[in-house]
C-alpha cells in the first residue's frame, strides 16, 4: 500500500510539473534575399553546396548565447527545427538558387557520377547570440570552379538582436542572407 501512495504522488508531481513547464519553440532560419540577380549562370549549371562543418559547440539542437568571452549557455526552451547544418544548407540552396537562376544545387555529399560545375564549402566558426545583444554569424567558405583552385574567404556579420529567441533568429537569418549575397556575387565573378 506505502508503495501505490509513493508511486501515486510521485505519478502527480510529474504531471503537475509537465503542466506547469515552459513549451519548447523551434525556429527554423532563412536567407531570403531580394529579387533574382539580372545576371544568371549559363543554363545546366550545378551548383554543389557542402560539406558544411559546425563547431561542437553549434552541434546541438538549441539556440546558444554568449554570456561572456568564454562562458556559453544552450536554451532549452529554444531550439532548432531541424540539423542546424542541415538548416543552413536548405536556406542557402533556396536563396543561391534564387540569385543565380540555377535549377540545380546539389547537397553534399552528390553522387561521384553528378558533375558540379561550382562548389562552395563552409566551416561556421560562430553562429549566436553575444553578450552584448547581437547575433554574430563568421564563416569561412571556399570556391571551387569545375577543376580550378579553390578561392577562399572569411565573411563576418554582426545584427543587433533584442535579447528573444524570435529576434535573434531573425537577425542571424539577416546575417546568412547576406552570406548567401556574397557567395552568389563571388559565383558570377567565376562564371565564364
Amino acid at each position: 500500500m506505502k508503495h501505490l501512495i509513493y508511486l501515486s504522488t510521485l505519478l502527480s508531481l510529474l504531471l503537475l510539473n509537465a503542466c506547469s513547464s515552459t513549451p519548447i519553440q523551434f525556429y527554423m532560419l532563412n536567407a531570403e534575399s531580394g529579387a533574382p540577380a539580372a545576371t544568371a549562370l549559363p543554363a545546366g549549371s550545378v551548383l554543389g553546396l557542402g560539406p558544411i562543418h559546425l563547431p561542437a559547440y553549434l552541434d546541438r539542437p538549441q539556440l546558444v548565447t554568449a554570456l561572456s568571452a568564454h562562458q556559453y549557455q544552450l536554451d532549452e526552451h529554444n531550439r532548432w527545427a531541424e540539423r542546424l547544418d542541415e538548416n543552413i544548407l536548405r536556406a542557402l540552396s533556396q536563396s543561391l538558387s534564387k540569385q543565380l537562376g540555377v535549377d540545380q544545387v546539389v547537397r553534399y555529399p552528390w553522387s561521384p557520377r553528378q558533375h558540379v560545375d561550382y562548389q562552395l564549402s563552409f566551416d561556421i566558426l560562430e553562429l549566436h547570440q553575444a553578450a552584448a545583444g547581437q547575433s554574430r554569424l563568421s564563416v569561412q567558405w571556399q570556391l571551387k570552379k569545375a577543376e580550378q583552385a579553390a578561392i577562399g574567404k572569411r565573411f563576418e556579420c554582426t545584427e543587433a538582436a533584442a535579447d528573444n529567441a524570435e529576434a535573434i533568429v531573425t537577425a542571424q537569418s539577416r546575417c546568412l542572407a547576406r552570406l548567401s549575397e556574397e557567395l552568389a556575387n563571388a559565383v558570377r565573378q567565376s562564371a565564364p
